[in-house]
Parts: structure tokens; C-alpha cells; sequence
């Protein structure tokens, strides 16, 4: 069975990026272009894995994350990586502190997210 990951992303050649990436891994992919759109899809159809933009408009992948862990839906124990250009001190203390399990840094290279991918899915 092929894996499902949802790809939470607003900007539309990132979202085109990380599709084209995780097919060319071997898996499906699911889009939502904010949070409020990845917490109703999280809340219906289970993924194996979630890649999460943190700075989205509508809900931001912070919001969106701790939505769908306080629920008790198919994905609340679903890896979700923090996708984000702003690396700041802390962020990745937030980002785990609300329930995300890894973070990637933007722009992601190709090696770097299968690399991720893997390690969160093996």
C-alpha cells in the first residue's frame, strides 16, 4: 500500500514542488492550501504522514497542527513536519511544543524532504 501525505501549503508553486517531489518518491499527496482546509481534511481521511507550512493566511500551521492533535480524528498521532523559510531562534521548540515532529527548512531540496519522508514513514 502506497503511502498518503498531505502537503499543507498556500503558496502555489510550493505546493506544485512538494507534489512533484513525494510522487517522485513513490507516494500520493494531498493538497490544502491553509490550515483550516488541512484540519477538515485531517478530520476525514487518514495520512500517513503530514508536511505542514507554518505561515499560512486563514490558519496557520501552528493553529492547524494543535487542531488536529486536541481532536480525537485519524490523523492525531500522524507525523506532521513543520515546513518553514523562517528560521528564527525557537521556532523549532515551538513547533514541537505544539505537536509537530520534525521541521524542514524552505526552500527544501529534493534529497533533503525524501530524507525526512523516510525517516518519519519507515
Amino acid at each position: 500500500m502506497t503511502a498518503t501525505i498531505l502537503i499543507v501549503e498556500d503558496d502555489f508553486a510550493n505546493q506544485q514542488v512538494a507534489s512533484l517531489f513525494v510522487k517522485k518518491f513513490g507516494y500520493l499527496s494531498e493538497v490544502a492550501e491553509n490550515g483550516e482546509i488541512a484540519v477538515e481534511k485531517a478530520m476525514a481521511i487518514p495520512f500517513d504522514l503530514i508536511l505542514m507550512d507554518c505561515q499560512m493566511p486563514i490558519m496557520d500551521g501552528f493553529e492547524a497542527t494543535k487542531k488536529i492533535r486536541n481532536h480525537q480524528g485519524p490523523n492525531q498521532n500522524t507525523p506532521i513536519i513543520a515546513l518553514t523559510a523562517n528560521i528564527v531562534n525557537g521556532i523549532a521548540k515551538e513547533c514541537t511544543d505544539i505537536g509537530m515532529n520534525d521541521l524542514l527548512n524552505k526552500p527544501v531540496s529534493m534529497n533533503t524532504m525524501r530524507e525526512m519522508i523516510e525517516k518519519w514513514l519507515s
